[in-house]
């Protein structure tokens, strides 16, 4: 399952992430990475972007970048 379909309010935690570009680099130093907790908090009108709430953070990613991250519930 893939982090952009998580539901709102809905938890899981964080399988894999790619982390081979610099953007990608990125979402891992604001949290995404293996092992953390992840919550689907809003979703944009058309479904992006969307609001994450992850290491005490509130992170709005498209849903294309959501796509990179794999999570289990």
């Amino acid at each position: 399952m893939f982090l952009s379909e998580l539901k709102e309010n809905q938890s899981a935690v964080i399988a894999f992430s790619q982390s081979e570009t610099p953007f990608e680099r990125r979402l891992c130093d604001m949290g995404f990475r293996f092992g953390e907790n992840v919550c689907c908090v809003k979703r944009g009108f058309f479904k992006s972007p969307i609001i994450y709430s992850v290491c005490g953070s509130f992170v709005a990613l498209r849903k294309a970048d959501a796509d990179k991250i794999e999570v289990v519930l």
